[in-house]
């Protein structure tokens, strides 16, 4: 897997205005927490998590598998969507979504963001590059998902005018229990 995937029009306007329906009235959303339980100024903006979304799930294991061809481990699969809210000043700071000596986190191969609007301006989702002296700065897009490794840093800009939202997942792999290697 290459550090970066964007696929666009991953879900129709559509999928994601029937997420937004559904999950903006259903949903209790909380402030965002960072690692066990923590709120701090790196972090303002709200979230819920849903136990999966079944129209979405299939075909997004069909994508990892499809992306993610790791000889010797497996896509373990996808945890609860992070459906998340940044309404105007809120952002995420730079972070990253694994770390190898945090139980919670240490088994996150990749980071899945879906983007279900575009009707705010800022909110920029941006990378810091293989470098790390570099950012690269994601387009908006309406469906558009993008899969990049979770020790990338990464964080999303102050939105200044409207509300962005977007689900947010990771996933996991899993050695193959007596996989053969092979030289080829």
């Amino acid at each position: 897997m290459d550090r970066l995937h964007t696929i666009k029009n991953f879900l129709t306007d559509n999928e994601c205005s029937d997420i937004l329906s559904k999950y903006k009235t259903e949903l209790q959303l909380k402030p965002a927490e960072i690692g066990h339980g923590g709120i701090d100024n790196r972090r303002k903006s709200s979230v819920a998590f849903i136990n999966g979304i079944e129209s979405i799930d299939n075909r997004l294991r069909d994508t990892l598998k499809n992306l993610i061809q790791i000889k010797g481990f497996e896509v373990t699969g996808l945890g609860p969507y992070q459906f998340t809210e940044y309404k105007v000043g809120e952002y995420y700071d730079w972070h990253t979504d694994s770390s190898p000596t945090d139980e919670l986190y240490k088994d996150r191969f990749c980071s899945i963001v879906i983007q279900l609007n575009d009707e705010y301006e800022g909110g920029y989702l941006q990378l810091k590059d293989e470098s790390g002296d570099n950012t690269i700065q994601l387009d908006k897009g309406i469906g558009t998902m993008y899969i990049f490794y979770s020790n990338i840093r990464h964080r999303v800009m102050p939105v200044s005018n409207g509300v962005r939202y977007s689900l947010v997942n990771w996933v996991s792999l899993k050695k193959i229990e007596n996989f053969k290697k092979t030289l080829i």
